[in-house]
């Protein structure tokens, strides 16, 4: 497995990477070392990390390395909502945009994470998660 490392400090967990061919989600250190194993990087840039406080990180895959320094520090709800829409993967359901104004921006990421992490429907039966 290969050792993850942080700069200045650690996201907040639980946190949603872009893989930059889909999205994984943790809920620790070790789900997110767990997961990030598996995933084959077709390049070497930076991808976009959101922990639970909405802070933008990078996750920099030649080094495994973690990083506050981001062009993308703050997260909207809607780009936090497109991002899971265009990359979520089949069998995964949409995340709905309306009725967004009673929803906090921390409240969307976890139900996005919870989305992430459950088990993905193929003809409406659950399939086994990759």
């Amino acid at each position: 497995m290969t050792a993850m490392n942080f700069l200045f400090r650690k996201p907040r967990f639980p946190v949603i990477v872009d893989t930059g061919t889909g999205l994984i989600c943790a809920k620790s250190w070790l789900a997110c070392k767990k997961q990030l194993a598996t995933v084959t990087f077709t390049d070497m840039a930076p991808r976009d990390v959101i922990d639970s406080s909405v802070e933008g990180f990078a996750l920099y895959p030649e080094h495994m390395v973690f990083s506050p320094l981001t062009s993308k520090k703050r997260w909207t709800k809607a780009a936090v909502i497109g991002l899971y829409n265009s990359k979520k993967g089949h069998g995964r359901p949409e995340y709905p945009t309306t009725a967004l104004g009673n929803k906090s921006l921390e409240k969307v990421v976890k139900d996005i994470v919870e989305l992430l992490a459950a088990p993905r429907k193929v003809d409406g039966v659950a399939a086994p998660k990759t």
